[in-house]
């Protein structure tokens, strides 16, 4: 059997199963985890600039929503 990610042979306790995958070196898998640009499961990197970029929007506007100051509904007039 050969490692998915480097595709040299892999046995004994060096080898790991990843579901619905292959086969890999438990160094290799977590290598290829660690460069992976993921958040709860959304590839970052599989997005194209378009998508990057409504992405860039909407948590911005999440954060701003989330600091925005708590004034009830009132507007401060002057």
């Amino acid at each position: 059997m050969r490692c998915m990610f480097c595709d040299k042979p892999v046995h004994g306790r060096e080898c790991m199963t990843v579901p619905n995958e292959g086969v890999a070196h438990q160094k290799c898998f977590q290598a290829n985890e660690v460069m992976k640009r993921t958040f709860q499961h959304l590839d970052i990197s599989a997005l194209n600039d378009q998508e990057l970029v409504d992405l860039k929007d909407l948590v911005l506007a999440e954060e701003n929503s989330r600091n925005a100051p708590n004034d009830d509904g009132d507007i401060e007039l002057f």
